[in-house]
């Protein structure tokens, strides 16, 4: 779904409008509409009236939002290809938790908006096997919505933070790399 959404929005949409219609393409039900309550948004840290993430998407004509006078946000998805995109309904709220999860998680929480869409991300892209992996720089930059530069001090940052813990990530000429933090231990001659 991160991938559809790098080509679907033009890379002018902020990591917070960004975060926003990822949440609501996982959380959509058939015909394209979502519910938010404002306990779940304001969670998010998405419920800011300022934060303009709704009339983003809007100006893209990505959805048509309307607040609920009961409080809380609904939407219908405007782009039909969005509920294509990924498994049955079920699935799709599993990767929305998961999502939710790495961006609210202890660490990540308090983060800017750009850190925590860049940790979904990676979380999404690293195997849960232990195996290594690779990943086109400038196209996961696009995922996050941020320069190659800016990911890479984004990376850092969020591996000095402990939010990717067990994993090792750098970068080379066009790649960002991640492999098992315990294949970079030191190794014992026993």
């Amino acid at each position: 779904m991160l991938s559809y959404l790098a080509a679907a929005l033009p890379p002018s949409v902020s990591p917070q409008a960004r975060l926003l219609a990822l949440q609501c393409a996982l959380r959509a039900d058939r015909y394209g509409r979502v519910r938010m309550p404002t306990g779940f948004l304001r969670g998010m840290h998405l419920a800011r009236p300022d934060s303009g993430a709704w009339q983003e998407l809007e100006q893209r004509l990505w959805l048509r939002h309307t607040p609920v006078p009961s409080g809380g946000h609904q939407a219908q998805l405007l782009d039909a290809t969005v509920l294509t995109q990924a498994p049955g309904r079920v699935l799709r709220g599993q990767a929305a938790d998961l999502a939710l999860r790495a961006a609210h998680s202890p660490v990540t929480r308090a983060q800017p908006v750009v850190v925590r869409l860049t940790a979904v991300a990676l979380i999404a892209h690293l195997p849960s096997s232990g195996t290594c992996g690779s990943a086109d720089l400038a196209g996961f930059a696009r995922l996050c919505a941020l320069s190659e530069d800016g990911l890479r001090e984004t990376v850092k940052g969020l591996s000095s933070t402990g939010a990717l813990p067990g994993w090792s990530l750098h970068f080379s000429a066009g790649d960002l790399h991640w492999r098992p933090a315990a294949a970079d231990a030191p190794r014992r001659n026993l």
